[in-house]
């Protein structure tokens, strides 16, 4: 009998043993799992995308529908031999209330493509909608979900869905690509005052343009215009404002568009926002002439001088430098005649003396001149923390709006939807021509400060 009760208690304590061990094993796996999840190789969207963006995105980065939290993990991008995948991740978890989960629904948006894979695989089905997964979720259980697509997606917002009691619930969520909007823009130099952008009529950079919600007048962001003048912003679907900022207002310049644009992004037809602003000649020149406007630029006489004798002890410049001023003048807008040829030195020097005086001839002298200041580091002056240094805005603006000018004046503006071939014998070519004279004081004030007098 003693005998019998110790091979019970051993039969026993055997089951428990084991039964701890499975349990103990079970719990493992759970930690690997969950473990394995925290350690997807996500990127942090914060950083990739502009702030303002990232703040739009970020009020779908969780969700709770029908009693269960849907929350988006991150995205990561691998490239494997060549291939590139975007991986969505997801996070799905009970909050305690009776009734599980039946199913759940991510949406999969035209813009991101067929997915190549999904997780987990076993009861899920993809349709032309999206990706739904037969599976149950206990109420204080989470369970973790992904899918992946061909190339480089972007975020977007996407629509989710859960399944429980029979009852369906959507949401919004962080996802692949979908209802994300592009707005473009640019600030231009408006030369001839028609508040249309011209081909002709380049930009101006490092602007600040914002983004404004309609519905709250609050600024959600701002981006500065590029090189050329252009700018874009990432939006979600919606109502905004974009607005330009007074600078140019500043630089003596006049607004030949509205300042502020609302933009609907079920409205757009593709079309940029382009702010225009056209130079108000008499009011720049008498603040160059009486010195509001504080300028290192010299003169026509100086340049003249710099030419003749680079490289040699009476000009400031060798050779090579003066070559160089000359090839960065050819990249501007203006084709002719300020394409310099092998004859460089030779070609400009004819164009600074004119063997005629008409107002065109004047017009290229000036402006040449002050494509050579501005080259070489000349021009207005702004004081910042006490200390004068080069207005770059002020100076590349007044270049761009008498480059415009100067190549409509002599018909070689690039042809486009809105441009147009000057005539000299047509009523736009005399108001082109009073601009231009306009132009050319401008020009000569600004040449003259701190300008040398032979």
């Amino acid at each position: 009998m003693k005998k019998a009760l110790n091979s019970s208690l051993l039969l026993f304590t055997s089951i428990l043993f084991l039964a701890s061990c499975q349990f103990s094993n079970q719990e493992v796996v759970i930690e690997k799992i969950d473990e394995n999840f925290r350690k997807v190789n996500v990127e942090d969207f914060r950083a990739e995308l502009p702030g303002y963006f990232a703040d739009q995105l970020g009020e779908f980065e969780k969700a709770r529908i029908n009693n269960y939290d849907v929350e988006f993990v991150g995205r990561n991008v691998e490239k494997t031999d060549g291939v590139t995948r975007t991986t969505f991740h997801y996070k799905v978890s009970g909050t305690g209330k009776s009734s599980d989960l039946e199913k759940f629904f991510l949406q999969v948006p035209s813009c991101a493509g067929v997915p190549t894979s999904w997780e987990p695989v076993q009861s899920s089905k993809l349709d032309s909608k999206g990706i739904t997964w037969n599976i149950e979720i206990g109420k204080d259980e989470s369970k973790n979900f992904s899918m992946t697509f061909p190339g480089d997606v972007p975020l977007g917002v996407i629509e989710s869905s859960i399944t429980r009691n029979g009852k369906r619930e959507k949401c919004k969520i962080m996802g692949p690509c979908e209802g994300v909007t592009d707005i473009c823009g640019s600030i231009f130099i408006d030369a001839n005052g028609d508040g249309i952008k011209q081909n002709s009529e380049s930009g101006i950079p490092e602007i600040e343009i914002f983004l404004k919600n309609k519905a709250t007048n609050k600024i959600l962001g701002s981006v500065m215009t590029l090189e050329d003048g252009s700018f874009s912003f990432q939006v979600l679907k919606g109502e905004y404002y974009v607005e330009t900022t007074d600078e140019l207002l500043k630089l003596s310049y006049k607004a030949t568009t509205p300042s502020s644009v609302h933009f609907c992004t079920d409205e757009t037809d593709g079309s940029c926002i382009n702010f225009g602003f056209e130079i108000d000649s008499e009011k720049t020149t008498r603040e160059l002439l009486e010195g509001i406007v504080e300028g290192t630029a010299e003169c026509t006489d100086y340049w003249v001088d710099q030419l003749n004798y680079c490289g040699s002890s009476k000009g400031d410049y060798t050779e090579a430098e003066i070559l160089e001023f000359l090839k960065q003048i050819e990249k501007l807008l203006l084709n002719e005649p300020f394409q310099f040829g092998n004859k460089k030195i030779k070609t400009a020097l004819e164009i600074l003396k004119p063997v005629g005086s008409s107002d065109l001839e004047l017009f290229l002298k000036e402006l040449l001149t002050a494509e050579l200041n501005v080259v070489s580091r000349r021009g207005a002056l702004r004081e910042v923390d006490g200390v004068f240094e080069i207005w770059d805005n002020y100076n590349q603006a007044l270049l761009i709006h008498c480059e415009a000018l100067g190549c409509e004046e002599l018909g070689t503006c690039g042809e486009g939807v809105n441009d147009r071939q000057s005539n000299s014998q047509s009523a736009g070519s005399r108001i082109m021509n009073t601009r231009l004279v306009s132009a050319t004081s401008t020009l000569v004030a600004f040449n003259g400060t701190g300008g040398i007098r032979n």
